[in-house]
């Protein structure tokens, strides 16, 4: 049984549909999105305790996805701003 084609009406208005469809969705995507931050300052200043879990969370997260030693990484986050002698070092 062959199918029948749409005709050029038919795919325009699904493309319009498409459109309309894909700025909704975006919108809404972008609104998620600043609810979610909205809500994560929020829980935090509820729950200050969790902020120095989510740093420690950040930083563990940050270390393995990285190629650096832990000496490398806590050597850099130990000098003082401007001193780029980490660089030169080969860092």
């Amino acid at each position: 049984m062959a199918e029948k084609g749409l005709t050029e009406a038919e795919k325009i208005k699904l493309d319009r549909k498409i459109e309309q469809l894909e700025k909704r969705t975006s919108k809404i995507h972008q609104e998620y999105d600043t609810l979610t931050e909205e809500l994560e300052e929020v829980l935090l200043e509820r729950h200050p305790e969790r902020r120095e879990e989510r740093i420690k969370e950040t930083l563990y997260h940050a270390y393995q996805k990285s190629s650096r030693s832990m000496e490398e990484i806590l050597a850099f986050m130990e000098s003082e701003e401007g001193d780029f002698d980490w660089l030169e070092n080969g860092f």
